[in-house]
């Protein structure tokens, strides 16, 4: 009796689970489940809509998570803090592109567009075209290549530029002479005259440090040049530094030492450094006793030294009697001194001497 009631209970026990499994299926969210999963399974045999269901799943997980298999020099260190998140964030959706791929699931992903362009490489009829970097360094982008520049076309271009800023200097328009001068150098670096150019015009706009810094680049070129050591030397005389003007007037009377303008500019700054013997030796050589009477005069009245200023002009104006600088720097240091009487005759044979001058040079205009 136990064994029959055993195998009856036995038996209503598998009833009921077979009931439970079918009322299971009978679901309806089961019964489609198991349907997608019938399609899939159908689809997966078919491989030109496997193909393309995987390209699309490809084509989907680059759009949403921008998987690429390259990735920008300038971005490479953000793609790498990245990476860890996008293979996990991609991971079903490259999974799913596997098995519609049909492939081994731990074989490498397959880049697309390379696979592509590797099939176009293979073809006979595709042509490889040469590929250049445009100018904003962007890869990937192709554009037509430049012309070469030649030399001889820089040079011209440079030398056309240097032309332009001389006739813009002499026309007193020295931002745009100075703008000409540096697009020449910008196309010839050695051209020792465009940064002479440079210099002098710094110097008139009083910007002495960057006229020096100017002239010193065209040493570099041209060591030797009389006029660059020369326009150097009176860049410092004129900021006011003597002891750096006559080291550069000597280092030019080195090269050149028959140079009567550095003898000059010599001569003045030893005068204003307040070397009036060798000051004067310097006059001398550059425009002989006559003009060294009147440059030493003109010294000796930027220190001051109204006396010596006087005798100065007196040596000059007793060599030449006619000489109207002597005579008119001689009339203002009397009217200064207070010698009036003797400043108002010379100022009066200044005008008789100056209108004379002046009819004289229109009969010379006149034949």
């Amino acid at each position: 009796m136990k064994d029959e009631r055993l195998i009856k209970l036995q038996i209503e026990a598998r009833k009921n689970q077979g009931s439970r499994i079918k009322r299971f299926f009978a679901k309806p969210a089961v019964a489609a489940a198991l349907t997608i999963v019938a399609l899939l399974a159908g689809l997966v045999a078919m491989p030109g809509i496997r193909e393309n269901i995987a390209d699309n799943l490809m084509a989907t997980e680059t759009f949403l998570y921008g998987v690429t298999d390259k990735t920008d020099s300038n971005d490479k260190s953000e793609a790498k803090k990245q990476n860890t998140f996008k293979k996990i964030v991609t991971a079903p959706v490259r999974f799913v592109a596997r098995i519609f791929r049909g492939g081994n699931s731990n074989k490498p992903e397959i880049d697309v567009a390379k696979k592509q362009q590797q099939d176009e490489l293979k073809s006979p009829e595709f042509k490889a075209a040469p590929v250049n970097r445009t100018t904003n360094g962007l890869p990937g982008e192709t554009s037509s290549a430049p012309e070469p520049v030649s030399a001889s076309t820089m040079a011209a271009a440079a030398d056309k530029l240097f032309e332009e800023a001389i006739e813009l200097h002499g026309k007193g328009r020295l931002d745009a002479a100075m703008e000409k001068l540096n697009g020449a150098l910008m196309l010839n670096a050695n051209n020792a005259e465009a940064f002479n150019m440079l210099a002098v015009c710094y110097d008139e706009k009083s910007q002495y440090k960057q006229a020096q810094e100017e002239y010193k680049k065209a040493l570099k070129l041209a060591p030797e040049n009389g006029r660059f050591l020369n326009n150097l030397g009176y860049s410092y005389y004129l900021s006011g530094d003597y002891g750096n003007a006559v080291k550069w007037f000597n280092k030019g009377l080195k090269g050149t030492p028959e140079d009567k303008r550095l003898h000059n500019n010599l001569g003045l700054a030893y005068g204003r450094k307040g070397d009036f013997s060798k000051a004067r030796e310097h006059f001398v050589l550059a425009v002989g006793d006559l003009g060294a009477n009147l440059n030493l005069g003109y010294v000796f009245s930027q220190h001051g030294k109204y006396d010596d200023a006087i005798k100065s002009y007196e040596a000059a104006l007793q060599a030449q009697p006619s000489s109207l600088p002597a005579l008119s720097n001689l009339a203002q240091l009397y009217e200064r001194t207070g010698r009036l009487r003797e400043a108002a005759a010379l100022n009066e044979q200044y005008k008789k001497l100056a209108v004379t001058n002046q009819q004289r040079e229109q009969t010379v205009d006149q034949k």
